[in-house]
């Protein structure tokens, strides 16, 4: 009777106490897509290794690859997608897959030659005005913003470049007054976005990022140089890591006179903001013996350091320097070695006046013309015989024209510096 009632208590028990419910079956496929979508990638790869041990052909090869792009394990990536690309049999995703496997090839390329770059500090911010917390040396030119979008001025602020979006736009300031914004030559695009330009003090040096494709990953920094023969840039060429990354990476500034430079990046950040780095300006660039994933990724900066304790002292110093410089933007009008007007109203001879306003719209048309000239000059240089025969009497008229206009420049510079003796 004792076991009786027992068994009829464990078994109203059992029966009224809520059931343990079984653990429902995870998706991993799903699963791994979703955090790998989210960005999550070290959640993702555990869901995605067991989808893949559970069939090896399966779709989750192609989220592992990027994965392990995003880990930077692209011996890994590779592996993966070329794993995967036998399954596929549609245009669409072989040529998905053809992209990827060149973004993991230049990725794998700038991993095996990763620059030992000395990062000396760094700091978070908010990806819509990042560019604020540059802190250039005021000979170094400035990063100011039209409309919340930033662009570069030189020291002299007779210079300025913007970006158009797909490309890039600059103006001069003659006499006081700016010129009209034209495209920068060798700069632009129909496909890509061409983003924060910089300019350094050689004049030469441009710097500007770009989501162009191939690439390693969204926006990377690239560098040119002017070529001054055509009056443009050469073909730029994608820095390597770790200024570049799977991730976006924008404006890369350089301090001259401190030997710094700057670059903004949102890896190792949350949404909606970036890591501006602060690095040490190294000309003969050093390259890592045995680059590893944490020197890549920036995973601590005092890894990079070469002076024991850092450089408090570098950083407290650049917190000093001077932003901006109030520029003299009045006129300098040479009349002779003893004589400099700085407004028109200094002029007392009133044709020499007319002939001083003269000089003024001419050079502004050579300007123009000089960018017309370029641009004929860049157009001959790659186009076919039958088409340079045709741009031939084009560029010869416009060279006319220039030593015309020149002609007429130093005419009027004659006739008003005579006239004000």
């Amino acid at each position: 009777m004792k076991k009786y009632i027992i068994f009829l208590f464990l078994s109203i028990f059992v029966w009224t106490f809520p059931q343990a419910q079984a653990a429902p079956r995870v998706d991993n496929k799903a699963e791994g897509k979703r955090l790998c979508q989210l960005g999550r990638y070290s959640e993702a790869k555990p869901f995605l290794e067991k989808a893949i041990r559970q069939n090896p052909r399966s779709g989750a090869l192609w989220y592992m690859a990027i994965v392990k792009q995003h880990l930077y394990d692209f011996d890994g990536a590779i592996e993966a997608l070329e794993s995967y690309m036998p399954a596929l049999s549609s245009d669409e995703w072989l040529n998905r897959a053809d992209s990827l496997m060149t973004v993991l090839q230049i990725c794998q390329r700038a991993y095996d030659h990763c620059q030992d770059v000395v990062i000396i500090d760094s700091l978070r911010a908010s990806r819509e005005d990042f560019f604020t917390y540059y802190r250039l040396g005021a000979e170094s030119g400035r990063i100011q913003s039209d409309e919340g979008e930033p662009y570069f001025e030189n020291l002299a602020a007779d210079y300025q470049i913007f970006s158009t979006g797909c490309g890039l736009e600059d103006r001069h300031r003659f006499q006081g007054e700016w010129d009209e914004r034209q495209p920068v030559n060798g700069i632009g695009s129909e496909q890509f976005s061409i983003i924060n330009p910089f300019l350094r003090t050689d004049g030469e040096t441009l710097y500007f990022a770009s989501d162009s494709i191939p690439g390693m990953g969204g926006f990377d920094i690239y560098r040119t140089t002017y070529n001054p023969d055509v009056n443009a840039y050469y073909d730029p060429e994608r820095l390597g890591m770790p200024f570049n990354s799977p991730y976006d990476d924008y404006m890369m500034s350089i301090d001259e006179t401190h030997q710094v430079g700057w670059w903004a990046t949102n890896r190792n950040a949350p949404a909606d903001s970036v890591t501006i780095y602060l690095f040490l300006l190294d000309d003969d660039p050093l390259y890592l013996d045995d680059p590893t994933p944490s020197r890549a990724r920036i995973d601590n900066i005092a890894e990079t350091w070469r002076e024991k304790g850092g450089y408090a002292s570098l950083i407290a110093e650049l917190k000093e320097a001077p932003q901006e410089i109030v520029e003299d933007t009045r006129l300098h009008i040479v009349i002779n070695d003893d004589k400099i007007y700085t407004s028109e109203d200094q002029f007392r001879n009133s044709d020499a006046l007319k002939a001083y306003q003269k000089s003024v719209d001419v050079e502004l048309l050579i300007a123009e013309k000089e960018t017309d000239l370029a641009s004929l000059r860049s157009e001959y240089a790659k186009a076919s015989a039958a088409n340079k025969k045709t741009l031939e009497p084009r560029i010869k008229r416009a060279e006319d024209s220039l030593f015309d206009l020149y002609a007429q420049l130093n005419e009027a510079v004659l006739r008003y510096r005579r006239l004000e003796q």
